[in-house]
């Protein structure tokens, strides 16, 4: 029962124990011999998890005791994100104790194994003792997760909410927000650079101290490129050693669009050095997709360069996981523009192509988890959906390829269909006919739904399509109520709100796309969150034009790409003058 699953790379004996993956049976299995269930939440990259691998699932006790007291479930947290937001007890490993219908007794994280020997027994103890109080609360409808109740318009205070929020937990001595242990939070990174551009610069000047600390500290990589996940200190001087997908696609992303409109020779270096170590290590070749990530091995990543050519590299997880591939390829578009690097522009472009080819399942829709050597599959996961959508459209206009375009705007459509059937905001999972413990809790996540709503934002000024800005609103109004229970984590809220009530800006270049690139440039580098860019082929002969339009006003055509700031910079300023009052400037 145990093939399959990933345990800790060093010896450990927690192969021993009968784990069953997520599913029917393990359930069953609870049911018909009426035990709990230990569910054991792990990573493949995890530290912790690795430790209690190696110490209290190779503990005999521990082992013997879960083989007769209970139903054991392993769950990898990357392939399965769903299960992890409904059952994660505050971090990797989780360690949580279930009734056989999935209700949550309780639970913990990493537990040693005096502390899990006790655990178990307990536990066994409490469900024989107490077994009909447990079958009551079982029988007890539970609240799902995620409910809003939809609002008559968006919060138009939601970036100012958000701002001040960065502000007070701002570390003004070390850079980032709160104390230690201290996490990037790309999503408040990405929502300081918009409202940044937009004219609010504390929130550059968060950003910026923010990314130079973290490049200039330990959870940077200066041997081999590449950030550290996060900082078990405030001054970003102790990492967590793995090193993540999920994190390189945000950050170099971020890194681009912020080199694109300012120049920053330390930031350029790490951001460089990153894309390098990406390309090396977190990119199959043979497949054409990017790996999920790199293991915490501080031995190794606390060596010299001399001393690290001699050693076994940590170990990468074979996996693509097609949010993180995706958002990968989204940026090495991005950072292929701003370059002039072929070889970026053909990874970003293989990759996403690769996805599409590979990933897509028969209904339109990405699967998330592809092993090498195996078929993909975990179908009906909301974060694959936005991720994918978002970068096929950053690729459409880093890279000027209308195919990117047709494919965001077919996967959306896809995506609402299966994932929001009702009209409301998508759930984080499409809901199946036997949804098993905590799944069957509908769960509507605020950052996802607020990456969908932007993509749509997006494809309404490209497509000139006004019904999917207002889908896009009305997702966003349904949360209109709630976004501040989230704190700092309504930062993706944020920015799509914000880009929701912005006057638009819209540039049509003409030519062959092969021929563009200045023009593509001069867009990104604009540094304007509000900008969109589309195409028209062209066949008459002659260098490239554009056409801008800001709000409802459009300028001659320009002939010259270095021209766009200037044209645009006039456009806007007569634009917000013809504006309603109140109409927000950003």
């Amino acid at each position: 029962m145990s093939d399959g699953f990933r345990f800790s790379p060093r010896a450990n004996r927690a192969a021993e124990i009968p784990w069953h993956t997520w599913g029917a049976e393990a359930f069953a299995l609870a049911r018909s011999t009426d035990r709990p269930i230990l569910l054991s939440l792990s990573a493949v990259w995890c530290h912790w998890c690795h430790v209690m691998d190696e110490t209290s699932y190779s503990d005999p006790e521990v082992i013997a005791a879960i083989a007769r007291d209970f139903v054991p479930i392993r769950v990898d947290n990357d392939e399965r994100p769903d299960i992890n937001a409904r059952y994660n007890m505050g971090g990797w490993p989780t360690t949580a104790f279930l009734a056989p219908d999935g209700t949550i007794l309780t639970g913990a994280t990493y537990l040693p194994p005096p502390a899990m020997r006790q655990a178990l027994e307990r536990i066994a103890q409490y469900y024989a003792e107490h077994r009909d109080r447990v079958e009551s609360a079982m029988m007890e409808p539970q609240r799902a997760d995620g409910e809003t109740l939809p609002a008559a318009d968006i919060d138009a205070g939601a970036a100012d909410f958000v701002s001040e929020r960065a502000r007070a937990s701002y570390d003004v001595q070390n850079g980032g927000f709160g104390d230690a242990p201290k996490f990037p939070q790309s999503d408040l990174l990405e929502f300081l650079l918009d409202d940044g551009l937009a004219g609010r610069h504390e929130s550059l000047a968060m950003l910026i101290r923010t990314l130079r600390a973290m490049a200039g500290g330990g959870t940077y990589d200066r041997v081999e490129g590449g950030f550290f996940r996060y900082s078990t200190t405030a001054d970003w001087s102790v990492p967590h050693f793995e090193k993540m997908a999920e994190d390189h696609g945000a950050l170099l992303r971020i890194l681009a669009r912020l080199l694109a409109y300012e120049n920053d020779a330390a930031l350029d270096s790490a951001l460089q050095q990153s894309v390098a170590y990406v390309r090396t290590t977190l990119f199959d070749e043979e497949r054409g997709v990017f790996l999920g990530s790199q293991d915490a091995d501080e031995a190794y990543f606390a060596l010299g360069a001399a001393e690290r050519a001699t050693r076994e590299r940590p170990f990468v997880d074979p996996t693509s996981y097609t949010a993180w591939s995706a958002a990968l390829a989204g940026a090495f578009a991005q950072i292929a523009l701003l370059a002039g690097d072929g070889e970026l522009a053909a990874i970003a472009a293989g990759v996403l192509d690769t996805l599409e080819l590979h990933v897509r399942d028969s209904e339109g829709l990405m699967l998330r988890v592809w092993r090498r050597g195996e078929e993909p599959r975990v179908r009906g996961i909301l974060a694959d959906q936005c991720a994918t959508i978002a970068a096929s459209l950053d690729a459409y206009e880093a890279l000027g390829e209308p195919r990117f375009f047709e494919r965001a705007d077919r996967l959306v459509r896809a995506t609402l269909a299966a994932f929001a059937p009702e009209g409301a905001a998508a759930a984080d999972r499409i809901a199946e006919s036997e949804d098993l413990g905590r799944l069957a809790l509908r769960d509507r996540p605020l950052a996802e739904n607020s990456s969908l709503a932007r993509s749509l934002l997006r494809i309404a000024e490209i497509a000139e399509r006004p019904a999917d800005a207002e889908r896009a609103r009305a997702i966003l109004a349904t949360f209109a109520s709630t976004y501040r229970n989230a704190g700092l984590f309504a930062a993706s809220y944020a920015r799509a709100s914000a880009l929701a009530g912005r006057v638009r800006a819209k540039l049509t270049i003409r030519g062959n796309s092969g021929a563009t690139r200045a023009w593509r440039r001069a867009a990104l580098c604009l540094g304007a969150p509000e900008l969109s860019v589309t195409f028209e082929s062209g066949e008459e002969a002659g260098p490239p034009t554009a056409t801008l339009c800001v709000g409802t006003l459009c300028g001659e055509p320009i002939a010259e790409a270095s021209a766009l700031s200037a044209a645009y910079r006039a456009l806007r300023e007569r634009a917000l003058r013809d504006a309603p009052p109140n109409f927000p400037a950003g």
